[in-house]
C-alpha cells in the first residue's frame, strides 16, 4: 500500500507544481497583455489633427493631462500622468500654447510639452488705449519703470533733454507704451511692456532728430509734455491728416495762456467714458481737466501713436485757435471764437438731423 500512497502524493505534487505554472504564465501572459495595452495607448498616433494646446499658467501634471483627455488628444490621463512621474517630468511643465502635430502618441505630446518652447502669444495695442486698457489685455500691471530711464539714457538725446526728464520723471507709465503688435511668452507680460518702452523711446529719439526745430529743442515744450500732448492729439484727432493741424491749434492756445479745453482730458477721467460731455462733465475737479485749469493735464490721456507723436514734433502753423468735430471724423477749424461758434451750431444741427443725440 505504501508504494501506492507515494505514488499519488507524487501525482498531487506534480499537479501542483503544473497549476502553480499555470497561473504563473497567466500572470505573465495578463502583465505582457497588459504592458503592450499600455504601449500601444502611450505610443500609438492620438492626435488627430494639427491643434494648439494650452497649458495654464500653475496648472498641475494631473490637470494638464486631463484636459489632454477631454480634448480627445491622448485616451488615459492616469497613464500618461504615470509615465511623467516615472520619467520624472512631473514638474517640468511650462505654462503657454503649445503645437501639437497630427500623429503624436500621448508619448510624443508629453514630450512636447516639456521640451518644446511655448508658441508666442500675440497681442495688439491700439493707439490711444490707456495703461489701465493696456493691463487689462495683458492681464499684467507694468513693471518697474526703471527700463524707460535706462533706455532714454542710452538714447541719442540731447542731454539737457535727458536730465530734465530724469529730473521731472513721469509718474506713470501711462504715455511711454507704445501703440503696436507684439509677440511674447504669455508666461512674461513683462517683455511687451518692456518692448513698450524701447519703442517709445525710439520713437521719440528718431523724431528729435528728424524735426531739428521740434518744440522740445526749442523750448517750447519738456519731452515729457510733448508725450502728454501727443495724447491729446491721440484722441482730439481722427483723421492723420489733420494731426499736425490739431497739434498746432494746442501748442498755439498754450502759447496765448489758454485753456486747452479739451473733452477729452475729461472723458479720460470719467469711469464711463461717452460721445458727449455734459456742462456737469466739464466741472469735475480733477488736474485733467482742461476746462478748469490752465496749460496741459498733470500726465497723458493715453498712449499716442507715431503720428500723433509725430504732429508734436512737426505741428502745423496756421491762425486756427478753435475746432469742432464734424462728426464724420474730420473737423472744422476757426480763428475766432464767433466762428466757432457759428461752426458748433452747424454741427448741433447736423446732430439733430442724423439723430445723434
Amino acid at each position: 500500500m505504501l508504494p501506492i500512497l507515494n505514488m499519488a502524493k507524487t501525482d498531487l505534487s506534480i499537479n501542483k507544481e503544473k497549476k502553480v505554472r499555470i497561473l504563473l504564465w497567466c500572470g505573465l501572459l495578463f502583465i505582457i497583455g497588459l504592458s503592450f495595452c499600455c504601449y500601444l495607448r502611450l505610443f500609438r498616433p492620438s492626435v488627430k489633427q494639427d491643434t494648439v494646446f494650452t497649458v495654464n499658467k500653475g496648472s498641475s501634471l494631473k490637470e494638464t493631462t486631463l484636459a489632454l483627455q477631454q480634448e480627445g488628444l491622448i485616451p488615459d490621463a492616469n497613464l500618461l500622468t504615470l509615465l511623467a512621474r516615472l520619467k520624472g517630468d512631473d514638474l517640468k511643465l511650462k505654462a503657454g500654447d503649445f503645437s501639437l502635430r497630427q500623429g503624436q502618441s500621448p508619448a510624443d505630446v508629453l514630450t512636447s510639452l516639456i521640451n518644446d518652447r511655448p508658441l508666442l502669444a500675440k497681442v495688439t495695442i491700439p493707439e490711444g488705449f490707456t495703461l489701465a486698457q493696456i493691463s487689462e489685455r495683458l492681464l499684467a500691471p507694468a513693471p518697474d519703470m526703471a527700463a524707460l530711464f535706462s533706455l532714454l539714457q542710452k538714447s541719442k538725446l540731447p542731454e539737457n533733454v535727458k536730465n530734465e526728464f530724469s529730473s521731472n520723471p513721469p509718474g506713470s507709465p501711462e504715455g511711454y507704451l507704445f501703440p503696436d503688435t507684439y509677440y511674447y511668452s504669455p508666461e512674461k507680460p513683462e517683455e511687451v511692456y518692456l518692448s513698450m518702452y524701447k519703442k517709445t523711446i525710439q520713437t521719440l529719439e528718431e523724431l528729435f532728430l528728424a524735426y531739428p526745430q521740434n518744440p522740445v529743442a526749442n523750448g517750447r515744450l519738456t519731452l515729457h509734455e510733448a508725450v502728454v500732448l501727443a495724447s491729446i492729439v491721440e484722441k482730439e484727432a481722427l483723421l492723420d491728416a489733420e494731426r499736425p493741424l490739431v497739434a498746432g491749434v494746442f501748442l498755439r492756445r498754450l502759447a496765448l495762456n489758454m485753456y486747452l479745453q479739451s473733452c477729452a482730458t475729461v472723458t479720460y477721467v470719467l469711469e464711463k467714458p461717452r460721445a458727449r460731455l455734459t456742462d456737469k462733465d466739464l466741472t469735475i475737479d480733477s488736474l485733467y481737466n482742461t476746462y478748469l485749469h490752465p496749460g496741459l493735464p498733470i500726465g497723458p490721456i493715453g498712449n499716442p501713436g507715431y503720428k500723433s507723436l509725430e504732429a508734436v514734433f512737426n505741428p502745423e502753423v496756421s491762425e486756427y485757435l478753435y475746432f469742432v468735430a464734424k462728426g464724420d471724423g474730420s473737423h472744422v477749424f476757426s480763428k475766432t471764437y464767433k466762428e466757432h461758434l457759428k461752426a458748433q451750431a452747424v454741427f448741433e444741427n447736423w446732430l439733430k438731423q442724423n439723430n445723434k443725440e
